[in-house]
Formats: C-alpha cells, sequence, structure tokens
C-alpha cells in the first residue's frame, strides 16, 4: 500500500517538474512517435480550407504534432518524420481523429486516490502552456445520463504518446485482504471519515475487486487497479470480503494495438538515396507551394522523371501524393 503511494507520489512529482520546464522554457507542446495515423487522412497546406495534397495509407511512420489544437473542427499541425531518421518529409494539417494517443506516465485525476495507469488510450480535449488536457472514460462505470463516468486530467505533452505500450501492472501486499463492491454503487474517500473525492456507479454486470492491508473502525483502506487505480478509503457496510482475491488481467484492458498494412508497389522503381536536400514542390512549376524536402540519406522512389520534374514518393509508402497530384522535384537534383 504505502509502495503504491510512494510510486504514484514520484510519478506525480515527475509529471509536475516536466510541467514546469515547458512553462519556463517557453517550449512549443510537441507531441511524437512511431504512429498509424487512419488510412485515406488527408494533409492540407492550410490549418482550415483549402485542397488537400497528399493522404496517410495507415502504415506505421514517424511523426511529430506541433502546438496541437483538439478543437473540434480543427486540425493538427503535422510533419512526418522526427529527425531520428532521414525521410521524405511532406508536412502538413490533419485532423485529430486520424491519431490515438496514449499515457506514458501515470497521471493523478482525483488527489492521490484515483489515478490513470500508465498506457491507458486517452481522448485529448485542448493543450496549452506545455500540457494536454485529456478525457477519460472509466470502464464498466455508467454516470447518471447512461453513459460511462468520465474524468479529466493533464500530461505534459512529452508524456502523451502516439503508440500503445504495456499497462502497468500492481501487485498486491503479501497477506493483503480482499473484498468487492456489495452493491454497484460505491463512494471513495481520501481518508477514514475525511473528505468524498468520488462517487462510482457500476454496470449492472461489472464490480470493482479490492486489496486492503489496513482497516479503521469501519473503514477500509482500499487499492483497486484497472484502467483507473484507486486508492483510497470506503465504508466496510458498501463491500464484502472475498476468499479468493483476483488481480485484473491488465492484459484485457491494453488498448487495441495500431493496425498497419503493409504496402508495395506493382512494379517499384529504382530505390534512390539523397546526397543533399532536395526541396518538394506541389506541382512541377516554378513557384509552386513547398510541401517540404527529401533529407540527406533518405531513400525514395523517382516515379514520373522529365526533363526538368521527377515526381517523388517515400520507399515505406507511408505518405503519398493524391491522385493527380505528386510531390515534385527538380530532375538536376537527383542522384545519379
Amino acid at each position: 500500500m504505502r509502495a503504491t503511494s510512494i510510486r504514484t507520489g514520484l510519478a506525480v512529482a515527475s509529471l509536475l517538474a516536466a510541467s514546469e520546464a515547458f512553462a519556463e522554457g517557453a517550449a512549443p507542446c510537441v507531441i511524437e512517435g512511431v504512429t498509424s495515423p487512419a488510412p485515406n487522412t488527408e494533409l492540407f497546406l492550410e490549418a482550415a480550407g483549402g485542397a488537400p495534397h497528399a493522404k496517410f495509407t495507415g502504415v506505421l511512420l514517424r511523426v511529430k504534432l506541433v502546438e496541437p489544437t483538439f478543437a473540434p473542427g480543427s486540425r493538427l499541425k503535422v510533419e512526418t518524420g522526427d529527425g531520428t531518421k532521414p525521410y521524405l518529409r511532406v508536412n502538413g494539417h490533419a485532423t485529430p481523429s486520424a491519431f490515438r494517443f496514449f499515457a506514458k506516465e501515470a497521471v493523478s485525476l482525483v488527489g492521490g486516490q484515483v489515478w490513470l495507469t500508465k498506457g491507458v488510450e486517452i481522448q485529448p480535449k485542448a493543450a496549452a502552456s506545455g500540457e494536454v488536457e485529456f478525457e477519460h472514460a472509466v470502464l464498466g462505470t455508467r454516470a447518471a445520463d447512461g453513459a460511462p463516468t468520465k474524468l479529466r486530467g493533464k500530461l505534459p505533452c512529452a508524456a502523451v504518446g502516439l503508440a500503445p505500450i504495456a499497462l502497468e501492472a500492481t501487485e498486491p501486499p503479501k497477506g493483503a485482504r480482499w473484498y468487492h463492491m456489495k452493491t454497484g454503487g460505491l463512494k471513495l474517500f481520501d481518508r477514514a471519515q475525511g473528505a468524498q473525492v468520488l462517487e462510482l456507479k457500476m454496470d449492472d454486470d461489472a464490480r470493482k475487486v479490492f486489496w486492503s492491508t489496513e482497516v479503521r473502525a469501519g473503514w477500509v483502506h482500499v487499492v483497486s487497479p484497472g484502467d483507473v487505480t484507486l486508492d483510497g478509503w470506503v465504508r466496510m457496510n458498501e463491500l464484502e470480503p472475498q476468499i479468493h482475491g483476483e488481480l485484473i488481467d491488465m492484459n484485457a484492458l491494453a488498448p487495441k494495438p495500431l493496425a498497419s498494412p503493409t504496402l508495395a508497389l506493382a512494379e517499384p522503381p529504382k530505390v534512390l538515396t539523397a546526397v543533399i536536400a532536395l526541396p518538394i514542390a506541389s506541382k512541377p512549376a516554378a513557384g509552386a507551394a513547398p510541401l517540404g524536402l527529401v533529407e540527406p540519406g533518405a531513400t525514395f522512389h523517382a516515379m514520373d522523371v522529365s526533363t526538368e520534374w521527377t515526381s517523388v514518393v517515400p520507399t515505406d509508402l507511408a505518405l503519398m501524393p493524391l491522385d493527380g497530384n505528386g510531390f515534385w522535384v527538380k530532375t538536376s537534383t537527383l542522384p545519379r
């Protein structure tokens, strides 16, 4: 029990320190990593309006989301590649629903009693001052409106990931006693005879299971792992003892893995490797809108070669131009 409190206390301390570092350094909010955007998600030059110039295919690739906004109808600024490996970078703006977001750290939702478990998928709602505000629907619960109970929290941008990670399991101490909810409702307090911090209403067929090593005058200090970890006090009359306790199988709660197709060209042209940075234009014409660049060392296919311009695509095919468009570079800049 105390080990859990120490661990979560250190976790929140590290998150606060990271958050303060963002604020003091005025660093931009950046969420980055390997992800599989929703297939056929379109990429726009503009944050609003305009016509798309590229699309994601669903293949895994590295991206950066810079100063993201999650307002309804908004678009995220997307940079393909993240500087860790040379890439054919085509940047733009895409809908937030194209991406999935995960907590890379445990984070307090209500005081020290209710924690979002590391690795759980979250729904971002806003981003400001180096933090992402998110919402999480607690599994197995039902609020008054019939929807799951939803809790909000904040994470530093650097603690938000774009791919699932393993959920952390909490092992009960030796000799812990086990309990489960007597009814479908339960009130959680910050201490025995203290302040109520949360009230849960469960689905008809759902009951939370707890372990405990401390009982005090009709109150039980309980811990319940899951997508949300509870660590607080409950009235004894709301619980029933269990002879055999069983931890939640965290694998059963794990978010679905990213689905990434494998794509290949029917008759792939020769693979080229950029020697210098190759600026990419939206059209094969002088003065066309810049889309990005092929970084030195990046591999790519030269698709349509002409005297002056050549259409290129990344060898992983994770990002492709829309039909009738292309990623155009000067033919004279291609490696020999």
